[in-house]
């Protein structure tokens, strides 16, 4: 048995020639009927992409520009209830000072009506005293009068009668 060893490993040269016509053949039908549907179809599947990829960018900006809007949204809120908070504060503060100065205006106006009151109740205390004091004196002058007695007895009788009116 004899095997040709060197017509095994280099091929026929008229095999080669069939076999690089056949894939050139081949090649020409492919590129003709083949290769313009795939790369049209590669071509579409990249603009789906790419227009998936610009739809995504669409969407993350108006993501973000939502987000923003939000975000000064909220800022918006928040200073709108410090607003409000702080003018709950000032109203609150001027019906305090208002009250206070009612509180005040009325004490002050109670004080006074009292004093005028106090005043009032000394004069008439002053006058009862002074017509208290007419009376005594002319019940004293009266007893002196009707009694003729010397300075002792004068003296004792004064005496007796400022402490009866004192006491």
């Amino acid at each position: 048995m004899s095997i040709d060893v060197a017509g095994k490993l280099f091929p026929n040269l008229a095999t080669i020639v069939i076999q690089l016509l056949s894939t050139g053949v081949l090649l020409i039908i492919f590129r003709k009927f083949f290769w313009a549907p795939t790369q049209k179809y590669f071509q579409k599947r990249a603009d789906f992409i790419e227009s998936q990829i610009q739809d995504a960018k669409t969407s993350q900006q108006k993501a973000k520009q939502l987000m923003l809007e939000s975000e000064e949204q909220a800022r918006q809120s928040a200073k709108e209830y410090h607003d409000i908070i702080e003018q709950a504060k000032n109203d609150a503060l001027k019906i305090h000072e208002d009250l206070v100065a009612k509180a005040k205006e009325e004490a002050a106006r109670k004080l006074e009506q009292a004093e005028r009151e106090i005043e009032v109740e000394k004069q008439q205390a002053r006058e009862d005293m002074k017509k208290e004091m007419v009376n005594i004196a002319i019940e004293a002058a009266t007893k002196v009068m009707s009694k003729e007695m010397n300075s002792k007895e004068n003296q004792q009788m004064v005496e007796d009668f400022v402490d009866q009116v004192v006491h």
